[in-house]
């Protein structure tokens, strides 16, 4: 029997691959554990034990390892809300205002469970970076069902007709406001925090349910 030949450029970019998710993984770590102060290419590259010219050759430098948390931090928010929508009260939510609810305290409790990429994602964690418009575009996907719950309840009648998407970037403002305050230590209790954040998701939504001459455009 013939031995099977081996393909080293295919084993070549296996291998890459799976050092970029090491580096990346590392680079995860040190975030959750130590806060975006410590995201240095040399304390990536030690954590992993190579050298920092292969970090910069695999990433391009911190700005393209910065740019993969980015992104990694939005696929980690859309991984876990399956599972966080299937924990809330052990039945499935009901369409419609409720399932607005429900996202905006996911978003909540996703902020406060993973602060550093939250700032990675919606603040200035890692000083001087900014994610190219391909990573935007990528990172408000993350906002598709979201968006598709506020066009179902405008379809039917929760909410009068509008823009979702407009209604959507309205309710995401409210919710960062709140958050990057509370992460930044400006509440002396959680309560406080809680109680503002449902204060703010309440009064979007009755915005939307009561519009005055001034429509969500």
């Amino acid at each position: 029997m013939k031995s099977k030949l081996v393909d080293f450029r295919q084993e070549q970019e296996a291998l890459r691959h799976s050092m970029r998710e090491g580096m990346l993984e590392a680079a995860s770590r040190l975030l959750l554990e130590e806060g975006a102060a410590a995201l240095t290419v040399r304390r990536v590259a030690d954590a992993v034990n190579c050298s920092t010219t292969l970090l910069y050759s695999i990433f391009g430098g911190k700005d393209g390892l910065s740019n993969a948390l980015y992104l990694e931090g939005f696929a980690l928010y859309r991984r876990e809300f399956p599972a966080y929508a299937a924990q809330q009260a052990g039945a499935p939510v009901a369409r419609g205002i409720d399932s607005l609810h429900l996202y905006a305290n996911y978003y909540h409790a996703f902020a406060r469970r993973y602060p550093s990429y939250y700032m990675v994602m919606f603040g200035d964690a890692i000083a001087g970076f900014v994610p190219p418009e391909a990573s935007r575009i990528a990172a408000w996907e993350s906002f598709t069902p979201l968006i598709a719950e506020f066009q179902y309840c405008m379809q039917h009648g929760s909410l009068p007709v509008s823009s979702a998407s407009a209604a959507a970037r309205l309710m995401w403002a409210a919710m960062h406001g709140v958050i990057s305050l509370e992460l930044k230590g400006f509440y002396l209790k959680q309560t406080h925090a809680d109680t503002l954040f449902q204060s703010a998701v309440r009064a979007v939504l009755f915005s939307l349910q009561h519009p005055t001459t001034h429509s969500t455009q």
